[in-house]
């Protein structure tokens, strides 16, 4: 989301489109020869930016992007004529001229959709290709059991249809060796045989990792190039796109049995120096994180104190004030390679997924 209103340096996002590309270059090494790589871009490039992402990739040789809403495969068409975008959400009546207008390709997620986008392509309004979503497992989007029968059953209805892409979404891939993985597999490729004229997709980044068989055509990895793993408990590593550091704003010295932060939830145990930096949960870092999490100086960890209030978040700067190993222009990293974006979700029990995409926008961005 495009801001208006100038930055500043208090906190500094840094974005290394390099280990993007290495992330890219991994995991296309690990595909087999005859599958192609696409890239998933929603949620602005998972926070990253969509914008400086796609032309990046594009020029590691990515053809293919996925986008949720149709507002972001617009946006996304604007880099080039060339790429194809496939529009996770659909197509409606209100806005398959768009889907015409961009040339973006619908993921079409129910019989519904089949049914209007059949309609248009009879009237000569649509006709274009589309991809269709079969649900195997999620019980989220895609054609559910009875849909996806009753639309193989009476293809010879929908012959109006261009299907260039059929496609499934795994539910527990971050769990290499989860059954549903199978089962969703063993399902997929029965629905796959309908459409033998289709490119054929199923695996996300966690899917890539769990072999071959889930390559089909085109995988659809997202976490897996900005850095994130993709599994609760594997131990595959990516190169970190993101850094975030943040300016101490303000140094002020604390007397024994002081307290610090909202809640008044920490009591000093003896005189201490508190750093604060401005970054709070307003720019993506949850009250979670009070008294539970470390930010770092150089090697050095420091730790967060008190509760993390919307802008801004106290530390102890004690350690380095001693020893006077500090300046007056001084950073500290809040994210970082001791404290990646899977490091600091595992500390409050969620995932880097959640970590990256909840980073505001009121940080300076500086693309490397």
């Amino acid at each position: 989301m495009q801001s208006y209103y100038p930055k500043d340096h208090n906190a500094i996002l840094e974005i290394n489109l390099k280990a993007l590309s290495k992330n890219y270059k991994f995991i296309k090494k690990n595909l087999k020869t005859t599958t192609e790589c696409g890239a998933t871009v929603k949620a602005d490039a998972y926070g990253i930016g969509a914008i400086k992402v796609v032309k990046h990739l594009i020029d590691d040789g990515c053809k293919t992007f996925f986008a949720a809403h149709l507002s972001e495969s617009v946006e996304l068409r604007k880099i080039s004529k060339k790429i194809i975008i496939y529009c996770y959400h659909g197509i409606d009546e209100k806005n398959y001229r768009e889907f015409t207008k961009f040339k973006v390709t619908p993921i079409a997620n129910s019989i519904d959709q089949l049914n209007l986008i059949n309609k248009l392509n009879k009237k000569k309004k649509f006709n274009r290709g589309i991809a269709i979503h079969f649900d195997t497992g999620m019980s989220r989007l895609g054609l559910d059991e009875n849909e996806t029968n009753q639309f193989i059953t009476n293809k010879i209805k929908y012959k109006s249809l261009k299907i260039d892409l059929v496609m499934s979404h795994l539910v527990c891939g971050d769990q290499i060796k989860h059954p549903m993985n199978t089962k969703q597999l063993n399902k997929f490729r029965i629905i796959r045989k309908c459409f033998p004229n289709s490119k054929a997709s199923l695996a996300n980044s966690a899917g890539i990792f769990i072999n071959e068989k889930y390559h089909f055509d085109l995988v659809r990895p997202g976490i897996a190039l900005y850095g994130g793993s993709p599994f609760l408990n594997s131990k595959i590593s990516f190169h970190q796109v993101v850094n975030l550091k943040a300016k101490v704003i303000q140094i002020r010295s604390i007397k024994k049995n002081d307290t610090v932060g909202y809640g008044a939830t920490f009591k000093a145990k003896k005189n201490m120096y508190i750093g604060t930096i401005a970054v709070g949960y307003a720019d993506g870092f949850s009250r979670k994180f009070s008294n539970n999490m470390k930010v770092y100086y150089g090697k050095k960890p420091l730790k967060v104190l008190g509760r993390v209030s919307m802008d801004l978040m106290t530390i102890d700067l004690t350690p380095i004030y001693a020893e006077k190993k500090y300046n007056k222009l001084m950073y500290v990293d809040v994210i970082n390679k001791y404290n990646n974006i899977n490091i600091l979700s595992a500390r409050i029990n969620t995932i880097p997924y959640e970590i990256l995409t909840s980073l505001g926008n009121r940080y300076k961005r500086k693309y490397i």
